[in-house]
């Protein structure tokens, strides 16, 4: 049983607050495995290019794509053969997998008492109607709407000490 709701405007201030901690988490965590299989890769530079993909992901989806972009950039400088491409890319799309349907769902669902499912419908339907802003505002939002949905849908106490 969740608990009671007694101001939803102050309960939607501390779930947003969630909202950026889990995506400061999930950016570290990606930043982790980004810089493991960089290394792994001989990405020149693997520690800050596996950090900056790792930060990237603070702008939902999009963050990828530019993570990729600098990935690239230093592979290209670096000179990696065709194997060490291949690790690259491999890496880069298992850790995007990772986070989109491991990652994302589990910790925003948790934090903001959402479940994993939903986070993951939140996101497809904003992203669908509203682009890049909408995978932005998504999850944020429908934590908001969970919370003032319990608001009112939790059971009011009776008035005590009312006059007949």
């Amino acid at each position: 049983m969740q608990p009671r709701i007694d101001n939803p405007v102050f309960e939607s201030a501390r779930v947003v607050g969630h909202w950026a901690k889990a995506q400061v988490l999930i950016s570290i965590i990606t930043a982790v495995l980004y810089s493991a299989g960089f290394a792994v890769a001989h990405v020149p530079l693997w520690l800050l290019v596996g950090l900056l993909n790792g930060f990237c992901h603070m702008i939902p989806r999009v963050g990828g794509l530019i993570g990729l972009a600098i990935a690239a950039a230093a592979a290209l400088f670096g000179g990696l053969d065709l194997t060490h491409w291949a690790i690259l890319l491999a890496t880069w799309v298992i850790v995007q997998g990772i986070e989109g349907f491991i990652l994302t769902p589990r910790i925003m669902g948790t934090r903001l008492g959402l479940s994993p499912f939903i986070v993951f419908l939140v996101l497809l339907a904003g992203g669908f109607f509203l682009g890049p802003i909408g995978l932005i505002v998504a999850v944020p939002l429908a934590a908001i709407i969970n919370v003032f949905w319990r608001f009112f849908r939790q059971p009011r106490p009776a008035n005590i000490g009312r006059s007949a």
